[in-house]
């Protein structure tokens, strides 16, 4: 990525962009990072079912493509509706999601919802519906905002789909009726995009107990009042209050949509405030880019301390090429799910039942052998391009 870009990108960072890059996929194999505590210290120890899940991570928990497919369902336009465009991986997304849909002779159009200023998240709906699409793709778009909007669809039989996007039967959105005709099912043993992120933030939970030997001392930065920040959240404390006594919470950064513009003030303060925390954990990449990997670098932070990034941005995959700040992230390749996606689409059109996309996730470092190069998205290990265009049967 370009120095005017990455500038571009922090001058852009508001709330609502941090569900546009979901979680990683690939095989590597763990850096040494820097190992605070041993395993006796404090209390502390490392469950087994923690090394487990962490040895797994780094593995990579994804699994394969499914093995059979409907006739691809022909003539179908796309209104694809993402939260914010200047987001890297938003963009990403929506521009594999119109890839997948050519590569199935479907036609898409992409609207920018621009971080929902003046209700645009909205408004791009409307314009969908006014398109003629048979089939509105939010993007990081969550249900409860535009759910008027979507009821307006839905009356005009448009089919609804969601990535990285709660629906409304959620209870982070009211918990009311489903608006999605369908969406990304993820891996084995994963119930849904609640589950995902949240046993995501088990993962981050996991891996700061190993690296610590189980006495990590953690200042937290977590991204407040929003679904995916909530539900990573969530599973991280559970996880690491329940896996780990000889580790505690010594400082919660909170950042709400209208911390944005003061985030690497509040992170500062919040490194001030925590002076004996031995381990920084960032739960999402827009922080990191928004000036806390920045501050990790001036501050030599990494210096003696485990210090887990987020969801493997782009951004976040130059930040491991550079060293400093960050030393490992956990993502997806958002590829992959933009192309499970377009498949369980395909499904909805021909009546079938919604399948496994096989989608987990993988731990990142900068000795991991499959590490993209600085400025580049990943993909993973499969090529699931390859795959989907011939389980569709496309010549």
């Amino acid at each position: 990525m370009s120095t005017r870009s990455r500038a571009a990108w922090r001058g852009l960072l508001i709330a609502g962009i941090a569900a546009g890059a979901l979680l990683l996929s690939a095989c590597s194999s763990p850096a040494t990072a820097p190992t605070v505590a041993s395993s006796d210290a404090a209390g502390g120890g490392v469950p087994a079912d923690v090394s487990a899940a962490v040895a797994a991570a780094y593995e990579g928990t994804s699994g394969p493509l499914p093995d059979s497919s409907p006739v691809v369902s022909p003539g179908h336009r796309l209104w694809i509706v993402s939260a914010f465009q200047q987001v890297p991986g938003l963009a990403y997304l929506s521009a594999q999601l119109g890839d997948a849909s050519t590569a199935l002779g479907w036609s898409s159009s992409v609207c920018d919802g621009q971080n929902n200023a003046n209700g645009a998240w909205a408004t791009c709906i409307r314009q969908g519906v006014a398109s003629g699409a048979d089939t509105i793709v939010l993007v990081s778009v969550d249900c409860a905002p535009v759910a008027q909007a979507l009821a307006e669809a839905k009356a005009a039989k448009i089919a609804i789909a969601g990535i990285s996007s709660f629906d409304c039967s959620d209870p982070s959105q009211g918990g009311g009726e489903a608006m999605f005709d369908t969406q990304l099912q993820y891996g084995e043993g994963i119930d849904g995009i609640a589950d995902f992120f949240e046993q995501s933030g088990k993962l981050r939970a996991d891996y700061v107990i190993e690296k610590t030997g189980g006495a990590a001392k953690v200042l937290h930065v977590e991204f407040k009042g929003v679904a995916i920040g909530d539900y990573i959240s969530k599973g991280f404390t559970e996880e690491l209050a329940a896996k780990c006594p000889g580790c505690e919470v010594v400082g919660t950064v909170s950042i709400t949509p209208a911390d944005i513009a003061q985030m690497r003030q509040k992170f500062e303060t919040g490194m001030l405030q925590a002076s004996d925390a031995n381990t920084i954990v960032v739960d999402l990449g827009f922080m990191l880019a928004g000036g806390i990997q920045q501050s990790l670098v001036a501050s030599n932070a990494g210096d003696g301390r485990v210090i887990l990034g987020g969801e493997c941005t782009q951004d976040e995959i130059g930040y491991l090429h550079d060293g400093g700040g960050i030393q490992a992230c956990i993502a997806i390749s958002n590829g992959r799910a933009a192309w499970s996606l377009a498949d369980q689409l395909n499904r909805f059109f021909n009546g079938e039942d919604a399948v496994s996309d096989g989608i987990g996730w993988t731990l990142l470092d900068a000795a991991s052998p499959n590490l993209p190069a600085a400025g580049q998205n990943y993909d993973g290990p499969l090529d699931y391009r390859a795959g989907y265009q011939a389980l569709w049967k496309l010549p």
